[in-house]
């Protein structure tokens, strides 16, 4: 079922315009649905709250460039043959889908609620067999080193996360996984690689690109991280 109302032919996520976004990436069409301004959740005294007491903002709910860029590359040239994945801050659940797809068994995580539901709407709209969705908060990891691959698109925008972030990889990475992890070439982002090499992963950065909202082309990168 849909995480959100239909009245009078329109969907509505408590009272706020959902927004469903054809995607075409690597040459599959995609229809993703989620919220076309979810900052307006913060206008919602119980979500505000929510989110204040996380240090989060709703931008899972949105589609983002970022997670197009390592979509695309994983549908290209990353193939599961059922090997045990994660993807973490996933939102509205892109990147899940297109590793479901190619054969990973992926666990799509994110630390708010609704975002995962709006994510587990868009595997059913999209057929991708997602293995689970569950609540995944990176300042608490899996004390579990048993997956192949971890996915995170765009989860580099706030300096103070980064330090959680690598903890969280250095935790559930397998020892000859590899995360993959894309950014838009947010500057913040670039001191990431740095801060990676002392958690002792080694990283390599491929360009990527995608289209925004408005069909511009968003120039990026994809991080590959494997433990040195």
């Amino acid at each position: 079922n849909p995480p959100f109302e239909i009245v009078n032919g329109v969907e509505r996520f408590r009272g706020l315009l959902v927004e469903r976004n054809t995607v075409a990436v690597a040459g599959r069409r995609f229809e993703i649905a989620g919220l076309q301004d979810a900052a307006d959740l913060l206008d919602q005294p119980d979500y505000a709250k929510r989110f204040l007491e996380n240090d989060v903002a709703p931008y899972g709910l949105q589609l983002w460039p970022s997670a197009t860029m390592l979509a695309e590359y994983i549908l290209m040239n990353d193939p599961g043959r059922g090997r045990c994945a994660i993807e973490i801050g996933a939102g509205l659940g892109l990147v899940s889908v297109a590793a479901a797809l190619t054969d990973w068994r992926v666990v799509c995580t994110d630390n708010e609620d609704t975002s995962l539901r709006f994510a587990r709407y868009n595997a059913q709209l999209n057929n991708a067999p997602v293995k689970s969705f569950e609540i995944l908060d990176w300042n608490r990891p899996l004390e579990r080193k048993q997956y192949e691959r971890i996915f995170g698109a765009d989860i580099l925008y706030q300096l103070v996360d980064h330090r959680p972030v690598l903890a969280c990889l250095d935790a559930m990475l397998a020892p000859n996984g590899v995360a993959m992890i894309s950014d838009p070439e947010r500057s913040v982002a670039d001191r990431f690689e740095k801060m990676a090499d002392e958690f002792g992963f080694a990283v390599e950065v491929l360009d990527a690109s995608a289209p925004d909202f408005e069909g511009k082309t968003i120039h990026g990168r994809i991080h590959f991280m494997r433990r040195s």
